[in-house]
């Protein structure tokens, strides 16, 4: 059977908010998800894993509540 890929994004109140903070807008968020879930690290905190693209650090859990299609996002952060 092939790994599942996220092809759903769904939002935790916090990353919605925290998304808001920064100014960077939902779909440049989900995109760095679903773009670079391949590429993810293991993320030793509440969430399962963390994607980078750039700046923006997404750490989000894959799969959501055993939903293979969904990841949600945790929280979200830009590095220096």
């Amino acid at each position: 059977m092939a790994r599942s890929e996220p092809r759903i994004v769904a939002w935790s109140d916090h990353a919605f908010a925290k998304a808001e903070i920064l100014g960077i807008a939902r779909s440049d968020v989900e995109e760095a998800v679903l773009s670079g879930h391949g590429n993810r690290t293991r993320n030793t905190g509440a969430a399962d894993w963390m994607a980078t693209v750039g700046r923006l650090v997404v750490a989000y859990n894959h799969p959501d509540n055993n939903d293979a299609l969904t990841a949600r996002i945790v929280t979200l952060w830009r590095r220096a």
